[in-house]
């Protein structure tokens, strides 16, 4: 199975618009973050976590032309706002692609892209998709993924186990369950945001308490904001912890 980091950054992206601090003018590549976003390829599947408003982009540069699925987080904009261009892979396929996503997260779309759902009074395409709640563990396109629960802030939000790997964005608390669904892990993918702690996101120190606790083979950190400087912090992370960068793509694990 090999997963590709679509984008590592937070809801602004880096450069942020109209800063100028070290990281949004910094040369090294590795400093440039999209939204947050990965792809998983298996067995000639791909599912997609989240769609981006970077999503088009993405999958160009990741080139990636054909799409099994998309499996969901939370319907905050930065992960779900390029939906659209999901259309882009109905012309290639010339079928619809199934969304997942939990009982909020599907009532978000069919509100925010209300006209996907609609009857079209106007020109121009839609994407087609269908929308299928997750609530226990399910085979997608070959791939079994099982829902997990995470808080971002107040709020409940999916993460995701997939054969030896786990994708955890978004999370400020990780309940006690979903720890205990965490164990045994090659690789696993972890938000942290910054340095400071943050009232709905893990710190990088959170996170590297709690890749420590879990003990997988391999850590990397996602989700991180521009006052995250690559080359320095990754220098300071205990061995097994990285960053991951837009572009990466690791191996991993099937089978549990």
């Amino acid at each position: 199975m090999k997963i590709t980091f679509l984008g590592t950054g937070t809801s602004q992206g880096i450069p942020v618009i109209g800063c100028h601090c070290a990281v949004c003018r910094s040369s090294d590549p590795h400093d440039t973050r999209r939204r947050a976003s990965i792809a998983i390829e298996s067995r000639g599947s791909t599912v997609i976590i989240d769609t981006s408003p970077d999503f088009r982009m993405q999958v160009l540069d990741a080139r990636i032309e054909h799409l099994d699925a998309v499996l969901f987080t939370h319907p905050h904009a930065d992960h779900l706002h390029g939906l659209d261009d999901i259309r882009g892979f109905n012309h290639i396929q010339h079928h619809a692609i199934p969304c997942y996503g939990d009982a909020r997260t599907l009532a978000v779309i069919r509100e925010s892209f209300r006209y996907i759902f609609e009857a079209p009074d106007h020109g121009g395409g839609l994407p087609q998709i269908t929308l299928n709640e997750i609530r226990d563990p399910m085979k997608i396109a070959g791939i079994e993924f099982e829902p997990l629960n995470i808080l971002h802030g107040p709020v409940g939000i999916l993460a995701y186990r997939f054969g030896n790997a786990a994708y955890v964005t978004d999370a400020s608390t990780i309940p006690d369950e979903t720890m205990a669904k965490l164990a045994g892990l090659d690789v696993l993918i972890l938000n942290a945001l910054r340095q400071k702690p943050h009232p709905t996101h893990l710190s990088i120190g959170e996170s590297v308490e709690i890749a420590q606790k879990l003990k997988p083979a391999r850590t990397y950190f996602t989700h991180m904001c521009h006052r995250v400087m690559h080359k320095p912090t990754e220098a300071e992370l205990p061995d097994g912890i990285h960053l991951a960068w837009d572009g990466l793509e690791i191996e991993v694990a099937e089978d549990t």
